[in-house]
């Protein structure tokens, strides 16, 4: 019985270590160790460009695919951190005024802090795929809101939040 179980797990771990190596369609790759120690920013627009911020970032893992007709990688690299658990929340925006252009907020996101919290070296990081754009900028710990993440209103009914539906103002047009 425990030899059993124990080729059973060891298949699973085996199998778990052969898929993270390969990377096949993915949007979001995040994690805590990356060769990139220093903070970072990187709109990616080639392969030529991917496949040297892959291999700057882990040289040993394959590079992830990226059809760059059609899209384009954004990163994030904090830099070295001594608290485990640091984590990136990135939002990306089209631009109202140039529809060409991305706007990607970021921010770092602490753990909770706790008494016993891990005390070790790491280096956060965050990619994700974007539609392809002439142009991208980047804006560190800007005011952005994850719709996902937001509360619903107190009172749902409140009728001040409409008022200029609600009175009788004068329209442009003169009536």
């Amino acid at each position: 019985m425990k030899n059993t179980t124990f080729a059973v797990i060891s298949t699973l771990l085996l199998s778990v270590a052969a898929s993270a190596q390969v990377i096949g369609s993915w949007s979001k790759l995040e994690g805590q160790h990356s060769k990139i120690a220093e903070l970072r920013t990187v709109a990616v627009t080639d392969a030529t460009a991917w496949d040297k911020v892959w291999k700057e970032h882990d040289a040993s893992a394959p590079v992830p695919a990226v059809n760059f007709n059609e899209e384009s990688v954004v990163a994030v690299f904090l830099g070295e951190t001594k608290t485990a658990g640091v984590k990136i929340e990135i939002v990306v925006q089209n631009d109202m005024i140039d529809a060409n252009r991305l706007n990607v907020f970021y921010k770092e996101v602490r753990p909770a802090a706790k008494p016993f919290a891990g005390q070790m070296i790491c280096q956060p990081f965050m990619m994700v795929k974007v539609r392809k754009a002439s142009a991208v900028s980047f804006e560190a710990n800007g005011r952005m809101s994850i719709p996902e993440k937001m509360k619903a209103p107190a009172n749902p009914r409140d009728t001040t939040k409409f008022r200029a539906l609600l009175e009788n103002l004068p329209s442009f047009d003169g009536r």
